[in-house]
This record gives C-alpha cells, structure tokens and sequence, in this order.
C-alpha cells in the first residue's frame, strides 16, 4: 500500500496541472511512495485522466522514469482508438465492465458460502431478480432509491459525450430516434434494414451505412453489445439480424424477466473473453453458440423456467447438437436444477444464480 498511489483527476486540484508543474509532480510522487527494492515498481492509479492536458506524454514520462500505471476513464477519451501516439505499443488494455453478480454479493456485504445452503435459495434468488432490475453499476448498487435517475444521467452521458461529441454526430435528433429502437429490441433481433424502414415510414431518409455507423457508435461506447447469427460464410454472418443487448441491465426497461436474463447472459460470457453467436435454423433458435478456434463447443438456451423447461429450448438444443455433433448443451434457468437426455446426449438445466457464481 506504501507504494500504491491514487490520484482522481476530476479534482480541481489535479485537472488544471500544466506541463511545467511535471517536476513539481514528481516530487510530490517521491514524497507519497516509499523506496522500493531493486527491481520493484511503485504503482500510480489515475483515475479519469483524460481530464489532464497531454496526458499521454506525463504517463509516457511516469513510464521512463520506472513507474507502473494504471490509467482509467471514459471510452471516448481513453479507449484503445484514442490512445495517445506516445503510449502506442507501450499498453495493455483491460475492459472494465458493470459489476458481475459476485461483485454485486460483495458491495451488499452477502456472505456467498452463506447462500449456499438449500434454506437459502429464496434469498438468493431475490439477490439476483434485483441484480436483473438494478444493474451493476457501483453507485446504483450502493444507491438503490436514486437508482431511476442514475441511470438516466449514465444513458445521457453516453448519448452526448461518448457518443454525439465523440464521433460528432450531426442529426442528433435522428439518432436519439434511432438509439430508441435498438432499446426497444433489448434483448432481441436488431436490423438495419428494418431500421431504414421505420425511418422512412416517418418521412426520414437514412442510408443503410449511415445507421450501421450508429450501431457501431454505440458498441464501440459500450451501451451495447450485439451477438451476430453463426455461419460458416462470413458475408452471410454479416447480412443477418443481429441480437442486441444492453451492457447493464439498469437500462433496460419493463420487466421482460427472460429478455433480462438472456442479456446478463451475453455480458456475462464478454466479461469471461467467449466468443459467442446465436444460431437460428428455421424454427430452431439457441441463444448462444460458443466458438473456439473456429469450432462451435458449446449451446446454451437462457429459459426463464421454474417448473420445466419449454419445448423451443430442448428443440434448438437438440438441432445445434445434429449439426455441430459432441458439443457441450446446457441450459440456464430461474431454479430448475438437474439433466434431461437428448438424442443419447446428457443436456444440465443450471440455475442462472449458480452459473454465474461457480462456472468459469
């Protein structure tokens, strides 16, 4: 701890450092650290440094002078397409996501091991419904009654900043019409030719690529993600709908208990590095194939089940196993606990609380 260091960058103090105060600054940090072993780094968290003129020159010179750091902010200003030129190939970068479920056991100080225990299982169950409603964001967690008006600050510091500011986007009007779709289809198929035609049923005239750069706009600032169909044709993966998700389910709206669900679901398996597609053949949908190395492993339904699990979900499993053959199938539920036989090969039914606390 002797030789850790945090400076938040939002205050006053630290954003209006000049290049001329570095000496000064290096002082200060010399005064803050112990000496260290040989060989041993002190280590520098800064925190929102995108507040700091030329930011990327001081790390640079932190780095020269045999500092570890560790910087943090926002996407628009700090992500991997804005690195400055003097950090490039000097960085390794970590995507910090809203809170996992485990964290959020943490912030609420729930003893897990605890929950464990068969007794317990309605008191984690409602854990994880308000998990599903709330979110994962720190401040919510920790603030459930201003929960509402959190969020709406998040979704419009990532409208203007992250979005409109960043990649200066002109018909803001448009866009927000457009962001009011892809939240609509939460938890479902998005199209950017079913988009283009709802805009010209409302007399707006947008281009294919124009909306296509919007979605990407709001990947790339992380309010979303979005799952593409499988296919071994690359052309054809890219010509079909896509399954759009919300990157914390505070945003979303309504209670849509199996939409939620699936969209944990879907960062989940982002936070764990799976690649993952959703597989559609004819009336045969699974949520979510996993790929490694360019071979599909695993199937996974998300099923909104306590009693038994619905015919669509089996169904999907059983044609993902007659294409892709020895793969691993599961299906993620409420509470339903246990395994079914298809097609000779065995199928878990995993309650969604135990997969994301005990599977890796």
């Amino acid at each position: 701890k002797e030789s850790t260091v945090y400076l938040n960058f939002e205050d006053l103090r630290l954003s209006n450092l000049r290049n001329e105060d570095f000496p000064m600054f290096l002082k200060l940090l010399a005064e803050m650290t112990k000496p260290l072993p040989s060989g041993e780094k002190a280590l520098l968290l800064l925190d929102e440094v995108q507040n700091l003129s030329n930011w990327g020159r001081w790390v640079r010179s932190l780095l020269d002078r045999g500092y570890a750091v560790v910087v943090s902010g926002s996407s628009s200003k700090v992500g991997v397409r804005e690195i400055p030129t003097e950090l490039r190939g000097r960085y390794l970068e970590k995507l910090v996501l809203p809170l996992s479920f485990r964290e959020f056991l943490k912030f609420r100080r729930v003893d897990i091991e605890y929950l464990e225990a068969p007794e317990k299982r309605g008191k984690i169950l409602s854990h994880l419904r308000d998990y599903l409603m709330l979110g994962g964001f720190p401040e919510v967690v920790l603030n459930p009654e201003h929960a509402k008006e959190l969020l709406r600050v998040y979704r419009e510091t990532v409208f203007y900043r992250d979005i409109i500011e960043r990649f200066r986007v002109r018909d803001i009007s448009s866009f927000r019409h457009f962001l009011e779709m892809l939240e609509g289809s939460f938890g479902g198929y998005f199209s950017i030719s079913s988009a283009q035609k709802t805009f010209k049923s409302m007399g707006i005239k947008k281009s294919k690529k124009t909306l296509a750069n919007y979605l990407k706009y709001c990947e790339d600032s992380f309010y979303i993600i979005s799952v593409r169909k499988f296919s071994f044709s690359r052309k054809a993966m890219i010509q079909q709908p896509r399954k759009v998700y919300p990157i914390d389910m505070g945003y979303m709206r309504g209670e849509f208990m199996g939409r939620r669900m699936e969209s944990l679901v879907a960062v989940e398996l982002m936070r764990r590095g799976d690649e993952a597609y959703y597989m559609k053949d004819g009336d045969h949908e699974v949520d979510f194939l996993l790929v490694k190395d360019g071979t599909v492993r695993e199937a996974i339904q998300v099923s909104y089940a306590v009693d038994e699990v619905e015919k669509r979900e089996i169904d999907g499993l059983r044609k993902a196993i007659g294409i892709f053959g020895g793969i691993k199938a599961s299906v993620l539920t409420w509470d339903l606990e246990g395994e079914r036989l298809i097609d000779g090969r065995t199928v878990k039914l995993i309650p969604l609380w135990k997969w994301l606390l005990f599977s890796s």
